[in-house]
C-alpha cells in the first residue's frame, strides 16, 4: 500500500517545493473535500516557533476531515532540520517527536508530505523521516544537476523531449536559476506544441541571457551586420526604456568581443576549428590544462574563457569563425571610444552613440 509520509529535500527551496507541489497535486485528487488538504508553513525563526510548527502539523494530520475521508497534510518548507537553524535540543525534540508520530500514520488515513530545505543529514530526526517515508532527494554537487534533473522531469510531464545539450545551453543562459529555467522550459513547450522535441536552436533562439535583459538583442545583433535591423532594435531599447543607458550594453558587448577574442586566436593557432555550428563537445575543457599557465586567475572572468560555462563559449563559435581576429581587436576599441564618447557628450547622447557605434560595425 506504500507510505503515509512523503519527505523531499533539495539544496534549493523552489525544486523542493516545486517537487512537492506535483505530489500533493496528485494526492489531492483522491481528497473527499478542500477540508481534507491542508497546507503547514513550516519555516521558523526561533526553536518556539519550530516546536509550534511540529506541534501544528501532527495535530492537522491526525484530525480528520468533517465528512470522513483520507487527510492530506503538506508540511511546506520545513527549514529547521539542518545545523544553523536545528541546533537547540528542543527543536531537535519536537522534530523527532513529530517523526515517530508519523511513523504511526496509516496510508490509507493519512498522507503526511514535508518538504525540506536546508537539511543536514546527520541529524536524527532527518534519519528517522527518511526511514519512514517515501523519500526523494533532489541535492547534489552543484545547481547545474539539481537543475537538469528538475528539467528533466517537467519536460515528461509537459510531453516534451528536451536533449541533453538543449537542457546544459538553458541552464546555463539562465544561470541554473531553477524557477527561470522551468518558466522558460513552459515557453519552449508551447512554442513545441507540447510535443515532439526542444532543440538547441529552440533554446538559442527563444532563450534571453539571465540578467541581461532586453538589451541582449542589441549585443547579438552586432555581429549580424544588417544595419536596418540594428537601428529599428537600437530605437525600440531606448524609446521603451526612457531613462536607459548604453552602458549595460557596451559592457556586455565588451564582455562578449573578449571571449571571440580568444576563440578566434585559437580558431588561428588550430586548436580549435573554425566551423558555423557551435564547438565539439570537450574541445574547450581539453585546452584548459595546455593554457593553465596563460591564465593564472581561477576567478570567472570573460578574460578567461576556461572560467566559463563551455556551452556559453561554445555558441560563439559561428561568430568568431566568420569574424576576422583584426576586426575583433577593432571592435574592442571601437567600444572603449564609444564609453569615452558618452562621457564626452553627457545625457541624452546615448541612443546616438549607439547608432554610431553600430554603423562603424
Amino acid at each position: 500500500m506504500g507510505k503515509a509520509v512523503y519527505f523531499i529535500c533539495a539544496d534549493d527551496e523552489f525544486i523542493a517545493d516545486n517537487r512537492a507541489q506535483e505530489i500533493f497535486a496528485e494526492l489531492a485528487k483522491d481528497a473527499v473535500c478542500d477540508m481534507s488538504k491542508e497546507v503547514v508553513q513550516g519555516s521558523a525563526g526561533n526553536s518556539a516557533d519550530a516546536q509550534k510548527i511540529c506541534a501544528q502539523a501532527i495535530e492537522a494530520a491526525a484530525t480528520m476531515s468533517l465528512f470522513g475521508g483520507k487527510k492530506i497534510v503538506w508540511l511546506r518548507g520545513l527549514n529547521f532540520i539542518n545545523d544553523a537553524n536545528g541546533r537547540s535540543k528542543d527543536t531537535q525534540a519536537a522534530l523527532e517527536k513529530m517523526a515517530e508520530t508519523a511513523a504511526k500514520f496509516k496510508p490509507d488515513e493519512v498522507a503526511f508530505l514535508i518538504s525540506a530545505c536546508p537539511v543536514d543529514k546527520r541529524k536524527k530526526a532527518f534519519k528517522m523521516l527518511k526511514e519512514i517515508s517515501e523519500f526523494e532527494s533532489f541535492e547534489s554537487a552543484n545547481a547545474t544537476e539539481a537543475c537538469m534533473q528538475l528539467l528533466k522531469t517537467r519536460a515528461e510531464k509537459l510531453g516534451v523531449e528536451l536533449g541533453y545539450d538543449a537542457a546544459e545551453i538553458l541552464i546555463s543562459t539562465v544561470a541554473a536559476n531553477p524557477r527561470m529555467a522551468l518558466q522558460e522550459l513552459e515557453k519552449l513547450a508551447s512554442y513545441v506544441n507540447f510535443q515532439g522535441k526542444i532543440t538547441t536552436k529552440d533554446v538559442l533562439t527563444l532563450v534571453p541571457i539571465f540578467g541581461e535583459g532586453n538589451f541582449f538583442e542589441l549585443v547579438s545583433l552586432y555581429y549580424e551586420g544588417d544595419l536596418e535591423k540594428s537601428a529599428a532594435a537600437i530605437h525600440r531599447y531606448f524609446f521603451t526604456n526612457k531613462n536607459a543607458s548604453a552602458r549595460p550594453i557596451l559592457t556586455n558587448l565588451q564582455r562578449q568581443n573578449s571571449m571571440l577574442i580568444q576563440i578566434r586566436a585559437l580558431m588561428d593557432d588550430g586548436k580549435l576549428p573554425k566551423t558555423d555550428r557551435w564547438l565539439p563537445k570537450g574541445s574547450l575543457e581539453r585546452l584548459a590544462d595546455e593554457y593553465a599557465e596563460v591564465f593564472k586567475s581561477d576567478s570567472k572572468t570573460a578574460y578567461n574563457i576556461f572560467t566559463q560555462n563551455p556551452f556559453a563559449v561554445g555558441r560563439l563559435a559561428p561568430i568568431a569563425s566568420k569574424t576576422p581576429l583584426k576586426k575583433l581587436i577593432d571592435n574592442q576599441m571601437n567600444f572603449v571610444k564609444a564609453f569615452e564618447e558618452l562621457i564626452k557628450r553627457g545625457s541624452n547622447s546615448d541612443e546616438q552613440v549607439m547608432r554610431e557605434l553600430y554603423l562603424k560595425a
